[in-house]
């Protein structure tokens, strides 16, 4: 198939919390521009359907659900996706978010001849915990996973056709400032500083312990800790709230977000689970040393010259490990210097872009 034939339909969905520098969705972008073809996308809604939609579609989400984020609005944009592949005559399309997105389609690749693949983004751990059902993945003609701990299990419902291919990062946004002075965010640059970020499986009572640790030990550590306002509802964060060392942000821009990265001394992310992890990927590209936990995709995205990697629920391993950070400015210097030059050599999206590709040509030339 040559370039000028390749005919691509995404499924996409953009979130709210998401800025127009972060995500996924950056990898569809560079495709377009990286490799010659037709490209078309159907977008999930991020607003409820009116109410007759709702109704019609309800049915079909009871047949078909396969996750506990499958709703009438996936439904929706895969009915749309067929409305494309069928009017288009598409050759591949790609589901971005598997967990959200895919239901019905793989019951019309026969009639309708087209390749399916599909990204997911969320550990094995979930899929095992009756969330997903991975029966349903056997359709599927090529899946991509953003951490190589992946690969096994889903190698057994798709033997062969599982990918690993790193989530990247906007290098050219996200990147260290070397004017960090920003008159929207209030900083006292005498005090070394931690920034947090993000709830999905966090490791919130380990945060806790940690702030209150650290502070006891060295209360000029400051902490900053980027939580939507209508996700603090938690007993963990009220046990933070007592420390008047900790600054709560929400709502806040691209450029805003970027600059808490940068004048930041490291990032503290306490963790659960992961595959890949937006804050983490930023704060890398922005040159900071990280301080969090084994699991996941987390040593898939780092090294040893700039992490420090703790076993979950080594609450005085984190507190040494931000307190040595915190009285060794020179250490984070070469720590950040190392970060940086990670994320140029491996988490660029021009080069997950052109690894996305070869699964797409591979894809389609292995029928």
């Amino acid at each position: 198939m040559t370039n000028a034939d390749f005919k691509l339909l995404w499924l996409r969905e953009s979130f709210p919390w998401m800025g127009q520098h972060s995500g996924y969705e950056q990898v569809c972008n560079l495709i377009s521009e990286l490799q010659q073809g037709s490209y078309q996308s159907v977008w999930m809604e991020n607003k409820p359907l009116p109410r007759i939609a709702h109704h019609l579609l309800k049915p079909i989400v009871a047949k078909v659900k396969r996750s506990g984020t499958y709703n009438t609005s996936s439904t929706l944009v895969e009915l749309k996706a067929l409305w494309h592949i069928l009017t288009s005559k598409c050759d591949l399309a790609h589901v971005i978010y598997l967990e959200r997105t895919l239901g019905i389609l793989p019951k019309w690749q026969e009639k309708f001849s087209f390749k399916l693949i599909a990204t997911a983004h969320q550990p094995a751990g979930l899929w095992r915990m009756q969330r997903h059902h991975p029966e349903m993945l056997s359709s599927l003609d090529g899946l991509i996973v953003l951490s190589s701990k992946e690969v096994e299990y889903f190698d057994e419902y798709i033997p062969g056709r599982v990918h690993f291919i790193p989530h990247g990062v906007d290098i050219e946004f996200f990147c260290p400032q070397t004017d960090k002075v920003n008159s929207t965010v209030n900083r006292d640059r005498d005090y070394p500083r931690c920034v947090f970020s993000g709830i999905w499986l966090r490791d919130l009572q380990a945060l806790a312990q940690v702030i209150d640790e650290v502070l006891a030990r060295e209360p000029r550590i400051r902490f900053d800790l980027i939580v939507p306002a209508d996700r603090r509802e938690n007993p963990h964060f009220f046990r933070i709230a007592r420390h008047s060392q900790v600054t709560w942000y929400a709502g806040i821009s691209d450029a805003q977000l970027r600059d808490l990265y940068c004048q930041a001394s490291m990032l503290v992310l306490p963790l659960l689970d992961c595959t890949a992890n937006n804050a983490l990927l930023e704060a890398i590209a922005c040159g900071l040393p990280i301080v969090s936990n084994d699991v996941g995709g987390i040593p898939d995205y780092t090294q040893d010259s700039f992490a420090k990697l703790l076993p979950i629920g080594d609450i005085d391993g984190f507190v040494e490990a931000i307190l040595r950070l915190a009285n060794d400015p020179q250490e984070c210097v070469q720590k950040g210097v190392a970060a940086r030059t990670f994320a140029e050599q491996n988490l660029r999206w021009e080069k997950i872009a052109a690894q996305t590709i070869n699964v797409y040509q591979k894809v389609l030339s292995a029928y």
